[in-house]
């Protein structure tokens, strides 16, 4: 049975933020005017908005709140809604349709959502990849994110969804599929132009990427996508928190101890990668009881939030979660998941863009092997920062992660 508190809270949530948005989706392309909304030409009260964010204090207080409440969804919600009554009123956001590619290549009808500032000059655009979510109600096209709060700093914030949520929710997710992820990013960036010209903003070419958690490893994708494709767009840094860049590497990491961080992944991990390469995987073949028998309801209803999928599992043993068959090594069935999670690695890319990596060394859920992995085999350190330090649990370092990225722009 699903968790009612968290249904409730996600409600309420809806209720207190989209609700004032509006629900039609803009399609992008081709860009469609009649539905987009009237942006007012000036911005009053952002200032004042603005400096109170440049604050420490604030950050502070909000990471202090949500971890008494152990990062709770209904903790994260409420923070989600109160940003959203401070800030609404300085920018614009609409969710948006788009066409885009699944994992095989085939064009695929995709949706996210776009903040626009008030302010008619741009400091650029910020592509912001979000984190892990299992429930399509936490997605960007329906949820307010962190990110929007780049808004008040003068950038057009766009946010895709990601293969298998929002108006692709009928598609499995291809998790970890960095490259599948990153093009719903960058096909969303190259609709911009369009949409910015219509509104009359005058813009730079240059480009912010950011994500945490599962974001990281996004963000690095899109802009390792970005550089490879030898774009128009400039990437003028990438942040990068906590990032499973080295999925294969954790992988094992997790096996040697026998534990995983966050459960919910299993199936995500196993069934997406399956799904993005055609392996057929079948589910008796890795998951156990209770998984095996709620692996529909759970995961492809997209109706449960990572919290409460890990709660169902019962577990972090993964002697407790997969089969024995899965955690050999020598199997082949094994083999096969640790070399798809090996394609899907960035570790020894070569990035040129600047760059900046948090990592917690507190971090219960994404190890910290995954960016000292990554710095360690960086051809070129140049312009890269990497920050380690005692930042909390994951999701408490989330939070002086954003802090760093505002008041760094």
């Amino acid at each position: 049975m699903k968790p009612t508190s968290t249904h409730l809270i996600l409600t309420f949530a809806l209720c207190g933020v989209l609700a004032l948005q509006g629900a039609d989706y803009v399609m992008l392309s081709p860009l469609d005017t009649t539905v987009l909304p009237v942006i007012p030409a000036k911005d009053q009260g952002g200032n004042l908005v603005r400096q109170t964010l440049e604050k420490d204090a604030i950050w502070q207080s909000t990471q202090r709140q949500l971890a008494r409440n152990h990062f709770s969804d209904e903790s994260v919600y409420r923070t989600m809604v109160k940003m959203y009554r401070y800030t609404n009123k300085h920018y614009v956001t609409f969710p948006v349709a788009y066409w885009s590619t699944d994992p095989q290549g085939d064009s695929l009808l995709v949706s996210g959502r776009v903040y626009l500032p008030k302010q008619r000059y741009l400091n650029g655009i910020m592509i912001g990849c979000h984190y892990t979510i299992t429930s399509d109600i936490e997605a960007p096209s329906n949820m307010l994110s962190m990110e929007s709060l780049c808004a008040m700093k003068g950038y057009a914030v766009i946010m895709p969804d990601y293969v298998g949520y929002g108006l692709s929710r009928d598609k499995v997710h291809p998790y970890l599929h960095w490259r599948s992820a990153a093009k719903t990013a960058v096909d969303l960036l190259n609709c911009m132009p369009e949409l910015l010209e219509y509104y009359g903003y005058s813009y730079p070419i240059d480009v912010v990427v950011t994500g945490y958690s599962q974001g990281g490893a996004v963000a690095l994708g899109v802009t390792r996508m970005l550089e490879e494709l030898d774009s128009m767009w400039i990437v003028r840094k990438l942040y990068a928190g906590a990032g499973p860049y080295d999925p294969a590497g954790t992988y094992l990491y997790s096996m040697e101890r026998n534990e995983m961080g966050i459960p919910a992944a299993i199936p995500l991990i196993v069934m997406g990668l399956s799904d993005a390469y055609e392996l057929e995987f079948k589910q008796e073949d890795f998951f156990v009881e209770p998984l095996l028998s709620n692996y529909e309801e759970w995961v492809l209803s997209k109706e449960y939030t990572v919290g409460d999928i890990n709660y169902l599992m019962g577990s972090t043993i993964m002697t407790e979660l997969m089969t024995e068959e899965a955690l050999d090594m020598d199997s082949p069935l094994a083999d096969m998941l640790y070399e798809v999670l090996l394609w899907n690695s960035n570790v020894g890319y070569d990035l040129r863009s600047p760059a900046y990596f948090l990592h917690s060394i507190d971090d219960e859920v994404v190890p910290i092997l995954n960016t000292i992995n990554l710095q360690e085999q960086m051809p070129d350190e140049s312009g890269k920062t990497y920050d380690y330090d005692h930042y909390g649990s994951h999701m408490e370092a989330s939070v002086p992660f954003m802090q760093y990225v505002y008041q760094d722009l």
